[in-house]
């Protein structure tokens, strides 16, 4: 019974024990800011319990900024106390000139360079060595200037020097060269002994001309035929089927030929062989050109298939033609289309690219818009459409007449409707429209026609036909007045759809020249005046002869 008290206790309190001391830990400083390192004792402990304490040191090249710091943390809970400890880098010191030379330095501090440099007229004896700021102080020791010499100075082509050589020069110490009788001399003919040891600028070359270019396949189109000399230049171009690799434009320089001369190389053009029903593979499309022993590799167009399936795929660019083809593709099968419910197939063929158009039976008609389908690379794009029964809605209303019963809200395939016109009206057409397969009635619907309208035509006068009103099958002809002509026709008939021709126009005869506008005007007024003369003579005349009269009978009384 004890024991079941005890054992569970002891158990709990290790527990939290446990956990306590889990929970109490910090893990290892590092203050690199400050640029500190653990003590070697430290360095490899991974977390420390609280209450440890550790301690920190320089880093090497470096030395307490206060040396009073304290060079310690302390782990409390998780956390580590602020550490005073803070250092910087040691110095060196400056470094003195040293025997014909001096440093060119960085800076005096751990890490910084000195790289030593001689004064003019000497060089360093042995290899340069730059020297260090250390944890010790400056690594190394001052090095050794002795005076430039330089060898002999060197041997040029169709050239020497003006004086015998010696085996060495003295700093600043001069030589100059001459070329062999005929030649050119190109750069600067005196050297002089230079601060590193050798003679400076480069030694001068003698120049007799440039050589003549051999470029196979390519013809000279401007410049000189050989010899060339300096400044001569060549333009050359390549014969057909080859490309130019290099400028076509040369010029002899003092170095030889600038830039050098060009090659001619064999080439092919991009190859096509559409007959086929080919095209080049994807990496090969951009390329317009192809040089000597390139391959290049074709596939079917889309919708094709190679009719034989070992036939190669490769030209090869032999010079600048292509090795033939053997590749060769046909149009893909999609097979055909079965009969689907109430319709039919109408195809141009069952190969890649044709169509099939949709047709149903009679009395049906297809639901939504006809969509014809088409044979693709994957085979016939789309799906069987639907057809249903044809319905037409109510026929159309007519003017002046209307249908012999009344109209229903749809009408099945092949139903009749028939029209009549309203009294004293004939119609004009089918009296009778059938509903048809494609939804509507045909043929169109009649018209009920009355007659047509008098015609009004300015400065015209009718000649010939009836006068109104005019029915069916009417004519009237008409002519313009004097100095009128007419636009149209003058023969009109009454149709169905009103006067056939149009009515026409008189309008003013423009071509009448100006005199005989006014000579007709003068016609007129004098026309109007012996009008008016002749009836004043009759008036005069009558009331004459009346007086005549009444002075007889007076004579008689």
């Amino acid at each position: 019974m004890g024991c079941k008290v005890l054992c569970p206790s002891v158990a709990l309190l290790a527990y939290l024990m446990i956990c306590q001391h889990v929970r109490a830990q910090c893990t290892q400083p590092s203050f690199t800011s400050r640029n500190v390192i653990l003590t070697a004792e430290h360095l490899s402990t991974p977390s420390f319990s609280d209450g440890s304490t550790v301690t920190f040191e320089c880093v090497i090249g470096h030395k307490p900024v206060d040396l009073k710091a304290s060079k310690s943390v302390t782990c409390q809970g998780n956390q580590w106390t602020n550490l005073e400890l803070n250092c910087a880098r040691k110095s060196c010191g400056s470094l003195a000139d040293f025997l014909n030379g001096r440093y060119e330095m960085t800076g005096n501090l751990f890490g910084d360079t000195a790289k030593p440099v001689c004064v003019k007229g000497y060089m360093l004896a042995g290899q340069e060595t730059t020297r260090t700021c250390r944890d010790q102080g400056w690594d190394g020791r001052d090095p050794v200037c002795e005076p430039v010499k330089c060898s002999a100075p060197p041997v040029i082509e169709n050239g020497q020097l003006e004086d015998e050589p010696f085996e060495s020069y003295d700093y600043l110490q001069a030589v100059s060269y001459r070329c062999n009788k005929g030649l050119n001399l190109i750069g600067q003919s005196t050297l002089h002994c230079s601060e590193d040891g050798t003679f400076k600028p480069d030694p001068p070359k003698c120049f007799g001309g440039c050589p003549a270019p051999t470029i196979p396949n390519a013809k000279r189109i401007g410049g000189k035929s050989p010899p060339y000399k300096l400044g001569n230049f060549v333009e050359y171009k390549c014969e057909d089927g080859y490309v130019m690799k290099g400028e076509s434009y040369i010029l002899c320089s003092a170095n030889g030929w600038d830039p050098e001369p060009p090659r001619c190389i064999a080439q092919c053009t991009q190859p096509s062989f559409t007959s086929r029903n080919v095209i080049l593979t994807a990496e090969h499309l951009s390329t317009p050109s192809f040089s000597d022993g390139s391959t290049v590799t074709f596939e079917c167009v889309i919708g094709h298939k190679p009719v034989d399936l070992k036939a190669s795929k490769s030209v090869t660019c032999q010079g600048n033609q292509w090795t033939n083809l053997e590749l060769n593709c046909a149009r893909k099968s999609c097979g055909s289309l079965a009969d689907f419910l109430n319709g039919r197939y109408e195809m141009t063929g069952n190969l890649f690219g044709d169509t099939a158009k949709p047709v149903c039976v009679k009395g049906y008609m297809l639901a939504g818009q006809e969509t014809t389908r088409t044979c693709r690379d994957q085979g016939w794009d789309g799906r069987d459409p639907v057809c249903e029964p044809v319905k037409c809605s109510a026929p159309p209303a007519i003017e002046n007449g209307q249908l012999e019963n009344e109209p229903l809200e749809s009408y099945d395939y092949s139903q009749a409707v028939s029209y009549r016109c309203n009294k004293g009206l004939n119609l004009i057409g089918q009296s009778t429209l059938h509903c048809s397969e494609d939804g509507t009635f045909k043929p169109d619907p009649p018209k009920c026609f009355g007659g047509c309208p008098a015609p009004t035509i300015l400065n015209a006068k009718r000649i010939d036909g009836q006068s109104p009103p005019y029915k069916l099958g009417n004519f009237v002809k008409y002519k313009c007045d004097d100095c009128y002509k007419m636009t149209g026709e003058d023969y009109i008939v009454c149709r169905a759809n009103g006067w056939d021709p149009v009515p026409p126009r008189c309008i003013e005869d423009s071509s009448m020249p100006t005199w005989a506008k006014a000579m007709l005007g003068i016609g007129v007024v004098a026309g109007v005046v012996g009008l008016l003369c002749l009836v004043y003579f009759k008036c005069f005349k009558k009331r004459s002869d009346h007086e005549k009269v009444e002075k007889k009978d007076e004579d008689g009384l």
